[in-house]
């Protein structure tokens, strides 16, 4: 397997299992600032374990070497986390996970600035074929805008942008530790603000597996900018959006419109397309491969 495939199949497991998260938050059904403090502990915990499972007893060597880049970037991630946990609150788990779906263009614009990063023809020509998918989902939601969750999932992606930039940047760290980091800013930020830290079994059990699930997920989204530029790596949250609006279908009777899984299938053709690309599986690459080797 070759690195850059390498990278697109953890980027790919990453969000796949990132999905249910936003239809685990909404059936947790209690106060955003509660579940942003129980999520962030539950996030945290979920890293220490996936830590001290890998590296052992260079574990704590691990979280030292992240260095202060490393609490930038689990402070901004902290930051993208409480405002997409707000999004969900103030608007549908549709519409968040579609403007999140925009990822790919703010990532491509910071890394283009930060780290003059050219993204290649083929994925700016994809981005455009995703948006064109995701315009059909939006053409379909005819359940009213709403402005406040609409600019906190706006703030999740700008922040994504940067944070993703500077994990490319830094990718020579292990970056997994400044992820405990997020979740410990995420549990400080609901602490503060939230009424009261109780919650009901139930929706304890929901934030829990949301906490794990974006423990598991956080990781390998972490690792994969180490094999793959970050607008590539940024490509597969449109993914998500089609498979978290299909759970939420699933889990909380969210049904999609037919425009929902039209242009759902765009977006998930598309990814597979550009993936089978870019990491030279496409005919001609493979040609051009041997025809080297024989020379």
């Amino acid at each position: 397997m070759n690195k850059h495939l390498k990278g697109l199949l953890i980027a790919f497991f990453g969000i796949l299992i990132l999905s249910p998260d936003a239809a685990l938050v909404r059936l947790a059904n209690a106060d955003s600032w509660t579940i942003l403090f129980w999520r962030g502990i539950f996030f945290t915990a979920g890293i220490i374990v996936i830590l001290l499972i890998t590296y052992r007893s260079k574990a704590l060597n691990e979280v030292i070497n992240i260095g202060k880049e490393g609490i930038l970037i689990g402070f901004l991630t902290a930051l993208g986390g409480t405002s997409f946990i707000l999004a969900i609150h103030y608007t549908s788990i549709a519409k968040t996970l579609v403007i999140i779906s925009t990822s790919p263009i703010m990532v491509a614009i910071v890394s283009l600035v930060m780290l003059k990063e050219k993204p290649a023809l083929y994925t700016w020509l994809s981005m455009i074929i995703i948006f064109i998918g995701i315009y059909i989902v939006m053409a379909g939601d005819t359940s009213g805008m709403n402005l406040t969750g609409n600019l906190f999932a706006l703030t999740s992606v700008v922040i994504g942008g940067f944070s993703f930039t500077l994990l490319r940047k830094y990718n020579n760290v292990n970056m997994i530790p400044a992820m405990a980091v997020n979740g410990l800013v995420i549990a400080l930020i609901g602490f503060i603000i939230a009424d009261s830290l109780v919650l009901s079994s139930q929706s304890m059990l929901y934030v829990f597996a949301s906490g794990i699930v974006v423990a598991v997920s956080f990781s390998l989204i972490t690792i994969a900018p180490r094999y793959i530029t970050a607008p590539e790596v940024a490509m597969f949250f449109p993914l998500g959006t089609v498979l978290g609006t299909l759970i939420a279908w699933i889990m909380i009777k969210e049904e999609p419109s037919s425009n929902a899984l039209i242009g759902g299938s765009i977006v998930i053709i598309t990814l597979f397309c550009h993936a089978w690309y870019s990491a030279g599986l496409s005919p001609k690459k493979i040609i051009n491969k041997q025809l080297n080797n024989y020379e």
